[in-house]
């Protein structure tokens, strides 16, 4: 990925690959939207696991992620990453799974075991116990280990608006997790 400067104070990258990958699904191209897949479907898979918590639902919906961008791939824009416009779509569309099922219980976060970091256990309760958008907002930056630009523009919200977030989301997990030690 190549940065190009819009103007002199602002630098993006360049999403021409991403945009040439879209344009291609948009006519039709089903190597393009395979080559789409290999490259984002563990991902997508991971990301919706971490959302829901079920396995099936994770395989469904990112078919469904897949779906979607093949039938509308002629409105990317190459604004953002490939990688974060799937992601919201596929992040849209877990956003409808849970209104439809109006699920009661939250999905357990996928995180390393007990023996694995001794915080583990603590950790995956408070984010349980937070809401959606905390959960996710830290899933992606800590679990999927996205960096802020990528997060803003899977998002649609700016880098202030992301880090304000972030100090709000730790801070709640923190209180979360030294609440239920003590």
């Amino acid at each position: 990925m190549e940065i190009i400067a819009l103007n002199p104070t602002e630098v993006r990258p360049d999403y021409s690959a991403d945009l040439e990958l879209a344009r291609r699904c948009a006519t039709g191209d089903e190597r393009a939207l395979r080559e789409a897949f290999e490259a984002y479907e563990s991902l997508l898979r991971k990301l919706i696991y971490r959302n829901l918590g079920s396995r099936e639902d994770a395989e469904e919906l990112v078919a469904t992620t897949f779906l979607k961008f093949w039938k509308s791939a002629h409105h990317y824009r190459g604004i953002s990453s490939l990688r974060s416009y799937l992601t919201r779509i596929a992040l849209n569309l877990c956003h409808d799974a849970s209104r439809k099922r109006r699920l009661s219980v939250v999905p357990e976060p996928a995180l390393p075991s007990q023996e694995e970091h001794p915080l583990a256990e603590p950790i995956r309760q408070g984010l349980l116990r937070l809401d959606r958008e905390d959960r996710e907002l830290l899933s992606l930056y800590y679990l999927e280990d996205w960096d802020y630009n990528e997060i803003c523009d899977s998002l649609g919200i700016t880098y202030d608006v992301l880090r304000t977030r972030l100090v709000r989301a730790r801070k709640k997990l923190r209180l979360t997790v030294e609440e239920n030690n003590d």
